[in-house]
């Protein structure tokens, strides 16, 4: 501590005496420490946000001073802040029972930022990326049939859902679905008729990485603040369950959201779980493509699999990060 400047030991000092209480603060074990920074500072009412980010930089130049480098790159890593940007915002639901977060915190603080295989959900994006190139006349607004049937051909929409039938690109409604995405969230450009990747449609689809965040993150598609919400608690939603109910996912979304939102126009037709089952609905529906979703009894039987729970994990982490400052 005495080698710290003054503003950074005024910054630990709380630290450590909360280690003190809990533990040895002179070796204290990393669980500890994580514990301190996802779970105690990140929701310590009234505190600045950019300022508990400010503490955990400056809790890592203790641990720097005293020898402890596993515990600085604990409180430095990016893992560990999105970890509290989150606890910051589920915290900002002071009303909503902690058990309705705790999955999703859990989800957070496991999963990668890119999931294994990742290139396997983005097959269909980088397949129709590459379809499109440098450039491609659309028919009536639509995809060339060749370019449709080819898709079909190669990822078999039409034989998981056998009522399709593929006169044109409106008859292949996850294609549909995911085009429209990737002109949302500026992988696709449309020029009149002519339909082309964008630079970083471009760039993106030769690094599944930087291909997978510009896919599933929310933005520039759901960029309003109300959406960014939604969006946060339909992700925790998901990963409190087994299966995508949208009733169910509905109730909790407009249940949580009804603390901060409310309707600006009320009428038989709108109201927050319209709004709320409506973005729901959208991203279930933009999973399908993708293959967030394992079949149960039934095409109608959605389930979120491996890649549709990190999809969650990176929309939660995504709208939570923005809050930051």
């Amino acid at each position: 501590m005495a080698r710290l400047d003054e503003i950074t030991a005024a910054r630990v000092r709380p630290a450590v005496t909360w280690l003190r209480r809990h533990g040895d603060p002179a070796d204290p074990e990393p669980a500890l420490v994580r514990r301190y920074l996802t779970r105690e500072l990140a929701v310590q009412p009234g505190a600045d946000v950019r300022e508990r980010h400010e503490v955990a930089w400056a809790l890592g130049d203790l641990f720097e001073q005293a020898g402890r480098g596993d515990l600085a790159a604990l409180c430095r890593s990016p893992a560990t802040h999105e970890s509290m940007a989150v606890g910051a915002w589920v915290a900002s639901f002071p009303a909503v029972p902690a058990q309705f977060w705790q999955a999703a915190l859990f989800a957070v603080e496991r999963t990668a930022s890119v999931p294994r295989r990742a290139a396997l959900s983005l097959a269909s994006a980088r397949e129709l990326l590459a379809a499109v190139g440098d450039g491609l006349r659309l028919e009536a607004g639509r995809l060339p049939l060749s370019t449709v049937l080819a898709l079909d051909d190669r990822f078999r929409w039409t034989e998981e859902f056998p009522w399709m039938r593929v006169g044109s690109e409106d008859d292949i409604a996850p294609l549909r679905i995911l085009r429209d995405h990737l002109l949302a969230q500026g992988l696709l450009r449309l020029d009149g008729d002519r339909l082309s990747r964008s630079e970083l449609g471009r760039t993106a689809a030769g690094d599944t990485a930087r291909l997978w965040r510009a896919v599933v993150e929310p933005v520039p598609r759901w960029a309003h603040a109300f959406e960014q919400d939604a969006l946060g608690v339909m992700a925790a939603s998901v990963l409190r369950s087994a299966e995508f109910s949208l009733g169910r996912i509905g109730e909790e979304m407009t249940h949580v959201l009804a603390e901060r939102w409310r309707p600006a126009v009320r009428d038989e037709h709108g109201g927050l779980f319209d709004a709320a089952a409506a973005l729901a609905q959208s991203w279930y529906r933009l999973g399908v493509p993708l293959g967030w979703w394992d079949t149960g009894r039934g095409p109608a039987d959605r389930r979120p699999n491996g890649f549709g729970r990190a999809a969650a994990v990176t929309v939660l982490r995504a709208v939570t990060t923005r809050r930051r400052g």
